[in-house]
């Protein structure tokens, strides 16, 4: 099972890291376009998206579960983008990654989103 680490550089950006399923360690800076920064940014876009979007965690789980199926080799549908490119275009995760890498970035987007939702809970 995969396990979340995160923390905050000194210039506002986010590190975050995970293993995959053969124990390497996946560092989520270095899959975004942007590094560190990116991942600011994305997390405060979500953050956005999930105060303001009501229906929005509907179509986080749904990518996460189209990612999965694209993994088997079933797409969700033949007509729009697949869910790993939906992923890479909308929320900076940067292209040329396996599906198993891209799910994994995108568990940890919604890791650290719900953390801070959390933290601003609290």
């Amino acid at each position: 099972m995969s396990t979340l680490a995160d923390y905050s550089d000194d210039m506002g950006g986010y590190c975050s890291t995970m293993l995959d399923d053969d124990g390497k360690e996946v560092i989520l800076s270095q899959c975004m376009v942007d590094g560190t920064q990116g991942v600011a940014k994305t997390i405060k876009h979500m953050y956005e998206q999930a105060t303001t979007i009501p229906t929005i965690g509907f179509r986080w789980s749904m990518m996460e579960r189209g990612i999965q199926m694209e993994m088997k080799g079933i797409r969700l549908t033949a007509k729009a983008p697949p869910c790993s490119a939906i992923v890479k275009n909308e929320y900076g995760v940067r292209k040329g990654m396996s599906k198993a890498k891209t799910l994994l970035c995108w568990r940890m987007l919604m890791g650290l989103t719900g953390m801070m939702i959390a933290g601003e809970e609290e």
